[in-house]
């Protein structure tokens, strides 16, 4: 290898190997704007964390329909057992015969984001599920939201297993 050759060689590696900084969404923005943007996350993160409550709080007084109007009208929504519907009204259908059989419905979050009419909530959920003998369940679900005028309305909500740390 010629002396150029290795000296360019040795440089590309030392340049690469400066740490990177890590960049969240919105670093880029000029201190006004990311301030903006700070606030619609912030604001947004309230409405959302809001449905969350309304989310659990339905689930435990075993509401199917007002569990129904968190979604949107073609919301999608698959638990843990696999199975999905999709459609307000299925999804209300549905949810008549599961959270009877639902107990102590738990979420907490991973991460969350939004962008203008859409945002995106990561959590951990667990709940007891009366099957039989009955199971407890842990793992993650992903809820994407979309606004509705002025609400927010899960468009899909989606359960996998996996478990809690």
């Amino acid at each position: 290898m010629r002396p150029t050759a290795l000296f360019a060689a040795a440089a590309a590696v030392l340049t690469l190997a400066t740490p990177l900084k890590a960049q969240t969404p919105g670093d880029e923005l000029p201190p006004s704007m990311a301030r903006a943007r700070g606030e619609y996350l912030s604001r947004t993160y309230t409405d959302v964390k809001q449905l969350l409550v309304d989310w659990q709080d339905f689930h435990q007084k075993n509401d199917a329909v007002k569990l129904g109007k968190l979604f949107t009208d073609d919301g999608l929504f698959s638990p843990i057992e696999g199975w999905y519907v999709q459609g307000r009204a299925a999804l209300v259908d549905s949810m008549r015969l599961r959270i009877p059989r639902i107990q102590a419905y738990h979420s907490s979050l991973i991460d969350f984001t939004a962008s203008g009419g859409l945002a995106y909530y990561l959590g951990r959920m667990s709940y007891h599920r009366q099957d039989g003998a009955g199971v407890d369940v842990s793992g993650t679900f992903v809820m994407v939201l979309y606004l509705d005028g002025r609400h927010w309305k899960i468009r899909s909500y989606i359960e996998r297993a996996g478990p809690i740390d």
